[in-house]
């Protein structure tokens, strides 16, 4: 995982709208990336939300592939299986005893590419969204009870900092001279070399943050205070209907 997937302080058009808009935002993408079975829609959709990234989240090319590249060697992968595997009718290349169909290929596009286009929504969506305002929007304005809320606060803040952890262990494994051996039997003893530090790391925090939460008494009331409160803007209400009215509109024309 790329330390990109985690909240960064920006100004930018993102970043200013409150969590909830950007939400149903990945709802509506969600929804019309499984609308569409062909890979040029799908394709259209990608390049959107990558300019939403680029452009309104003000994140950088380099950023957004720092973010994605675990999910994009899955994608390639999986996209030739799919073209191997799937089935059709319209023959482009034949290689050997393998035949590859103009169906199959566009089918592999078109899942390959949502893919892509899902995980770098919600790359967006965490790059530009303070967990806390997160927790906050889900409680105050969807009334998710506050408990739960807060655990998606833990995991956003908790994985980022078990990955730094993680680099500082490689990095003071490698002055004590005990760095990464190569070869396929050294595999299982680099594993364990560099997990149980970072096992034990991540035991004594969520140690400390149960007896800190249980000290302050969180969840013995049914509610709770708040300092501030997160507040739709007009822009993030503009964003929000334009996306819910494309949305409306193609899944209309799709069901037509």
């Amino acid at each position: 995982m790329s330390l990109a997937f985690q909240y960064h302080q920006k100004k930018s058009f993102m970043h200013g709208i409150d969590p909830v808009t950007k939400i149903i935002w990945m709802m509506c993408i969600s929804i019309l990336v499984f609308i569409y079975e062909s890979a040029v829609p799908q394709l259209l959709l990608f390049v959107t939300v990558l300019g939403t990234a680029l452009i309104l989240a003000n994140l950088g090319l380099l950023f957004v592939l720092r973010g994605i590249w675990i999910m994009l060697l899955f994608s390639i992968g999986f996209f030739i299986l799919q073209v191997l595997l799937v089935p059709g009718e319209t023959v482009l290349y034949s290689l050997g005893p393998v035949n590859i169909y103009s169906e199959s290929l566009d089918f592999a596009l078109a899942i390959t590419i949502r893919i892509l286009t899902i995980f770098t929504s919600s790359l967006v969506f965490v790059a530009t969204s303070d967990p806390r305002d997160i927790v906050i929007s889900l409680t105050q304005k969807l009334k998710v009870p506050y408990r739960y809320a807060y655990s998606i606060f833990v995991a956003l803040r908790f994985v980022p900092t078990l990955e730094q952890e993680a680099k500082i262990i490689e990095a003071a494994q490698t002055i004590r001279g005990v760095g990464k051996q190569k070869g396929v039997k050294y595999k299982m003893e680099n594993m364990k070399r560099f997990s149980l530090p970072l096992l034990m790391g991540a035991v004594r925090r969520v140690r400390v943050t149960a007896n800190t939460m249980e000290a302050k008494g969180y969840g013995a009331y049914s509610d709770r205070t708040y300092i501030r409160t997160i507040q739709y803007s007009s822009k993030g209400i503009a964003f929000l209907f334009a996306w819910m009215a494309l949305t409306l509109y193609l899944l209309v024309m799709k069901i037509l």
